[in-house]
């Protein structure tokens, strides 16, 4: 069995309307660094995209081409992504709801066609990977409020500014021996913290993956309930992670 990983941090955009952030990429290297230097890291392969790398062609071509190549069904898939999500509408009569995560280069007045689609184009990509199980971890949000990892589309602006609507986007299903992990509920912020300098959810989550407590692996479940209780505590209940998919006796190892 190998792990391969795909490792996503940007802090920089590359359109002004977008804001930056301070300390996404950071996230983003602490955690290729905990795969890198763990005691089994001849068995890890990591791709890297920070910033400027972090375009949609190349994200879509490392998780859509490369993992499936390089993959076989005995091994494990983790794809990690510190920046910016954001919900937004379609144009369209449905107004459909949808969860973007925000590339380098996505650009604000058309985030469809420049960002990733969590619903749609995370389910088409878990469905190309061979992998026993694959892990989507997200450091974003996809409220949309001020404050965090997350910017509001500007269809969906306009009508909160109009009638002051919410937005309750669908539950996400990326099929078997997939699960995604997700720094907080579609209503809430997902908070950077310049005491942590990091991004809470990620602080937590790099605790519970390198503790040197218990044995040599954790079940996805309690690395779930341990993040959310450090993460919730912290933020005093104004952040809370979330977890979509379930993956019977699914384990990461501890890396030590």
């Amino acid at each position: 069995m190998r792990i391969h990983a795909v490792v996503i941090g940007i802090d920089k955009y590359r359109d002004p309307a977008i804001n930056d952030l301070s300390f996404a990429r950071r996230d983003a290297e602490t955690i290729s660094a905990m795969l890198r230097n763990s005691s089994f890291a001849e068995s890890i392969r990591i791709t890297e995209l920070f910033d400027g790398r972090a375009t949609r062609v190349n994200i879509m071509h490392a998780i859509g081409v490369d993992l499936p190549r390089e993959s076989t069904p005995q091994d494990v898939i983790i794809v990690y992504f510190a920046g910016h999500g954001s919900p937004e509408l379609e144009r369209s009569a449905a107004e459909i709801a949808s969860r973007y995560l925000i590339c380098h280069d996505s650009r604000y007045d058309s985030l469809l066609s420049t960002s990733i689609d969590v619903e749609l184009d995370l389910a088409r990509l878990a469905a190309r990977l061979p992998a026993a199980l694959v892990v989507f971890v997200t450091d974003a949000c996809f409220s949309g409020f001020s404050g965090g990892r997350g910017i509001i589309g500007p269809v969906l602006a306009a009508r909160r500014r109009e009638n002051r609507m919410a937005v309750r986007l669908p539950e996400l299903r990326l099929g078997a021996g997939t699960v995604f992990l997700g720094a907080a509920a579609d209503d809430e912020v997902a908070w950077e913290d310049s005491s942590l300098r990091h991004g809470v959810f990620t602080h937590f989550l790099h605790s519970e993956l390198t503790s040197v407590n218990g044995g040599q692996r954790i079940g996805l479940s309690t690395l779930y309930d341990l993040v959310y209780e450090g993460v919730s505590t912290f933020s005093l209940t104004r952040q809370n992670p979330v977890m979509h998919g379930t993956v019977k006796g699914a384990y990461l190892p501890i890396f030590r």
